[in-house]
């Protein structure tokens, strides 16, 4: 059994109140030898004071956990650094679970290990929950914040992430305005984010009074090979124009385009989603629909401490290389 406070109060020959505010820097009516000597024995006993069992009796709990989902996507990291920074602005705690990629036991697993240490609020990064997670989230009262993607325009979850719909509108429109009438759209998926981002793409290409040919879109998993598989079937479509679902997509596009003989961006252009470092090691660069993932982040935790309504960030075009006006 480890040690308790009990145990430290009794060796200190102090009251248990006392070695509560000391190890929690509270201010109290004990000398500073008093709290030297509490540390010292504390310290020698190998007593670790619980942060959650002492804000959930103040009832004062900071502990914010973070559920990630597919470490594996390129983002991650950024999104994570701002809800770190935006934890530590705000003097809270966090406790990170991984959910898997894209598996909805180990997302179930995580929300449950989340709620059973008494968090005051979840973000969720890059998770898809179903209407089961959501109904467990919503029974717990402990608000939580979806961040980097959100449902369908039923789903009343709040989140914080970049509008999907605006992405694949503003990337459509930038090959537009550089004259290219046969666009593709490759790399999505059938998930909520797909569906926005192809609405998006629909949209501006109707809005140009432009046809849509239906192999024009080609589905995916946002990755580099289901890129290169597609490319195949891209090349006899004669596009002049593509927009990739993610920077990985576009990396396997100009991969496949190489190997093909392609000069790039004279025989195909390329505009990516995300705006990564991917873009930068690229050749050509890639121009890309860029999302602040490092504001997404940040701005999700100040979301939830002040329990705001679901937020959109800005994205914006960040003209590379991959582009050209025919």
């Amino acid at each position: 059994m480890g040690v308790t406070i009990k145990d430290v109060a009794r060796a200190a020959n102090v009251s248990t109140a006392t070695v509560s505010r000391v190890l929690a820097n509270k201010e109290g009516s004990y000398r500073e030898e008093t709290a030297q000597k509490v540390r010292q024995i504390a310290a020698e006993m190998g007593y670790h004071r619980n942060v959650s069992a002492a804000e959930l009796a103040a009832n004062e709990i900071k502990t914010i956990a973070i559920i990630l989902n597919n470490t594996k996507t390129h983002f991650w990291q950024d999104v994570l650094d701002g809800i770190q920074d935006g934890i530590q602005a705000h003097h809270r705690n966090s406790i990170i679970f991984y959910a898997g990629d894209n598996d909805s036991a180990m997302l179930t697993q995580a929300i449950n290990s989340a709620l059973a240490r008494s968090v005051s609020g979840i973000l969720l990064v890059a998770a898809k929950a179903s209407h089961d997670q959501l109904q467990l989230l919503d029974k717990s009262g402990i608000p939580y914040r979806f961040v980097s993607i959100y449902g369908e325009h039923n789903d009343s979850s709040k989140f914080i992430s970049s509008n999907n719909i605006e992405i694949g509108q503003v990337a459509t429109q930038y090959l537009l305005q550089h004259g290219h009438r046969r666009i593709g759209l490759v790399g999505i998926d059938n998930s909520p984010t797909g569906h926005q981002r192809l609405l998006g793409y629909e949209k501006a290409m109707l809005s140009a009074n432009q046809v849509i040919e239906p192999h024009w879109i080609q589905y995916g998993d946002y990755s580099l090979a289901s890129a290169q598989a597609a490319f195949a079937t891209i090349q006899r479509l004669h596009l002049t124009a593509i927009v990739a679902a993610s920077d990985l997509v576009g990396a396997g596009l100009i991969k496949a385009a190489h190997t093909a003989g392609l000069k790039l961006p004279d025989d195909l252009s390329i505009i990516s989603i995300d705006g990564t470092f991917i873009c930068d090691i690229t050749v050509p660069q890639m121009t890309s629909v860029t999302q602040d993932f490092y504001l997404m982040g940040k701005t999700s935790v100040e979301n939830l401490i002040q329990t705001n309504d679901s937020q959109f960030i800005p994205v914006a075009i960040t003209a590379r290389e991959s582009v050209t006006t025919i």
